[in-house]
């Protein structure tokens, strides 16, 4: 009896240690939709880069684009250019290295022990300088941000390309090494080496750190070097529990800066930069439904604009701010307003800058959608010297479709309940609406997990609201599962029978049945709601523990055909633009049927606008732009859009 009672005992300790405690939990993303979509695209087209030669200077702070590296300067295409996954960077927009490929998934040899991953490597660049000792490589690099931290043993590296022969060289590292700290080793021209000890990773997460490095040996200094940028990552600890696993083991790079005549100290960069993204004009949500903008205006307008922007300059500098809210989808044109110029900044200040508005966005009773693009405008007196322009302007889409939004749709992780006792554990989002209307349904944006480990049922449920927190449940679905397709917008729809919601708060989600895992919705890390989300698997309703927004959305208005999964949005014109290069006009030619009220926007690289007219059928005059590269935008009056490049010679 005593030998069956230890027996018992043992049992139970063997499976404690591995049953997973029922819990809240965030994982990493284990595709990434829009480098999926540009990856599909570019399969498609089959376009091929130049090998030609690039000509100093070298410079990148990825603020031109987001998805792919610009592939002027770069010759692949794993890193991923962003403006979510960095924590406070020095200008807006890094390059991440991570676990997923270029192709937008995890790399084929990921593993739980350190494997080789992303790789960002520069085009082919004449360093023939024979027995120049100015030409130095500076970087500013962080693990972590709103990503995933590197793991023990996760390293990051820097390698030189010696022509003559044909081998890439480790020049610097640095590798995660304990739990609480970094190693970071430095290598010089002459191979020496010093050992920096870095801060907690906890800071570090936080934190992003500069490195300068000499180019000067010899084997260098030829007409075809290349540096590179290399991780090494391991799949999250967590790889026996699939719908968890994910990407993992981020490190964001920033202002790469490749140049003659510098020296070891020269670190400074002359510039000003925005270093946040554009965001939304309504207090509350990121988007709401058009035919309810009415009834939201006096709680959801934001009454002021503010931006985020650094002086990475060591002297004190002066600016000053512009601001242009587009009415892309109607007539209003645009709604242009500065902020002055302002005290100066000091040497390597970060301020925030907020300026009053009395801008409400303009109703159309017409519509059933629109959208405004919102621009902030940086300048300064070094900013027509500098190298870094990009930087200078952020944009934001206010959308205004037929749903409540808090997210800005992307998500940076992965959100769920997960393990035992979790079998039927409910998940709710509180949203408030300002009208009644028909609730047609749920857009949920469901991250793909390895081996399509969160296919598994669940109920949709809608709550009424009981003081703050989830009620009683007004409406259920039976039996739905994950769904999930490789674009862009990720968001599947489920269609409800007609449910009139009050005005009021209201709450949707989501109820599992019967299994522990987690169901891996996107949650998005940079809009804090955590305040609005709820779990309950113990019978009582908890607030969430962690700071973000879960990717869910309610969809209100007319009746959406059963077909259409994902909200519709708008239509891209079809039309080509001739002479290219032009000087004094420009020619557009349209392939499809459209109306021939036509509104034409020509603006520059950094955002200014040129030429805002309606305009179909003679050619537009463009003799008062200078010599330089321009963007042509033309809309129709239903919202359609479409953009081309094109360039301007004198």
């Amino acid at each position: 009896m005593k030998n069956k009672q230890l027996y018992i005992v043992l049992l139970f300790l063997f499976f404690g240690q591995i049953t997973i405690k029922a819990q809240e939990a965030l994982t990493n993303l284990q595709v990434n939709p829009k480098i999926k979509e540009l990856f599909l695209k570019q399969s498609k087209t089959k376009t091929s880069q130049t090998k030609s030669t690039f000509e100093l200077p070298f410079i990148d702070d990825f603020a031109k684009s987001t998805g792919y590296p610009d592939s002027s300067l770069w010759v692949n295409n794993y890193a991923f250019v962003n403006l979510n996954y960095a924590y406070n960077p020095p200008a807006i927009g890094v390059a991440t290295l991570d676990a997923i490929d270029e192709s937008g998934s995890i790399h084929e040899n990921a593993s739980s022990v350190p494997f080789g991953a992303d790789t960002l490597t520069s085009k082919p660049i004449n360093l023939n300088y024979p027995g120049d000792n100015t030409i130095f490589l500076s970087f500013f690099y962080e693990p972590g941000g709103y990503g995933d931290t590197p793991d023990n043993r996760d390293t990051l590296l820097l390698e030189f390309y010696s022509p003559d022969s044909v081998k890439w060289n480790k020049m610097w590292h640095v590798v995660f090494y304990e739990e609480d700290s970094i190693l970071n080793e430095e290598y010089s021209y002459n191979e020496t080496s010093k050992v920096v000890k870095g801060d907690t990773i906890t800071k570090l997460k936080h934190k992003f750190q500069q490195v300068i490095l000499p180019v000067n040996e010899d084997q260098y200094l030829k007409s075809n070097f290349q540096f590179r940028f290399r991780n090494y990552a391991t799949l999250s600890a967590n790889t026996d529990i699939e719908s968890k696993s994910g990407n993992s083991d981020h490190w964001n790079i920033d202002f790469v800066s490749l140049n003659t005549n510098r020296t070891i100290n020269d670190t400074v960069i002359t510039d000003l930069a925005i270093t946040k993204p554009g965001y939304s004009l309504l207090k509350s949500y990121e988007s709401l439904p058009w035919t309810h903008y009415t009834k939201a205006i006096a709680y959801e307008m934001a009454d002021s604009i503010s931006v985020t922007f650094t002086n990475l300059n060591n002297d004190t500098e002066s600016y000053a701010l512009e601001f242009e809210i587009e009415d892309v989808s109607g007539p209003t044109g645009t709604y242009s307003f500065t902020g002055g110029t302002t005290d100066d900044m000091n040497p390597f200040e970060t301020r925030i800058y907020k300026r009053a508005i009395d801008y409400i966005f303009p109703y159309y009773s017409s519509n059933d959608s629109a959208f405004f693009e919102i621009r902030s405008f940086l300048t300064s007196s070094i900013l027509p010297e500098n190298e870094y322009h990009w930087n200078d302007t952020s944009r934001f889409l206010q959308k205004f479709y037929n749903y409540y939004a808090y997210d800005d749709g992307t998500a940076e992780n992965g959100y769920g309940i997960i393990g035992e006792g979790t079998e039927r554990a409910m998940v709710a989002m509180q949203f408030n609406t300002y009208k009644e209307d028909t609730l047609r349904g749920l857009q949920i944006y469901f991250n793909q997990a390895i081996n399509n480990a969160n296919q598994y049922y669940f109920k949709i449920h809608v709550w009424d609201d009981n003081n703050g927190k989830p009620g009683d449940i007004i409406y259920t679905m039976e039996e739905q599962r994950p769904e999930y397709e490789n674009n862009l917008n990720q968001f599947s729809f489920f269609p409800f029978n007609d449910l009139i919601i009050q005005d009021g708060t209201f709450y949707i989600g989501w109820q599992k049945i019967n299994t522990p895992e987690m169901l891996n919705v996107g949650f998005d890390a940079n809009k804090i709601n955590s305040d609005k989300l709820f779990y309950n698997f113990t019978g009582q309703w908890t607030q969430s523990q962690f700071d973000g927004t879960l990717m869910i959305r309610p969809m209100f208005g007319h009746e959406i055909p059963l077909g259409i999964k994902n909200n519709p949005e708008k239509t891209s014109l079809d039309f080509n633009i001739y002479p290219n290069p032009a000087s004094n006009y420009l020619n557009i030619e349209t392939k499809n049927e459209l109306d021939n009220y036509l509104r034409i926007s020509i603006f520059d690289m950094y955002g200014k606008i040129h030429v805002d007219e309606f305009n179909s059928e003679t050619p537009v005059n463009i003799s008062g732009l200078s010599s330089g590269i321009y963007f042509i935008r033309i809309s129709d009056t239903s919202g359609n859009t479409s953009t081309k490049k094109f360039l301007v010679i004198r």
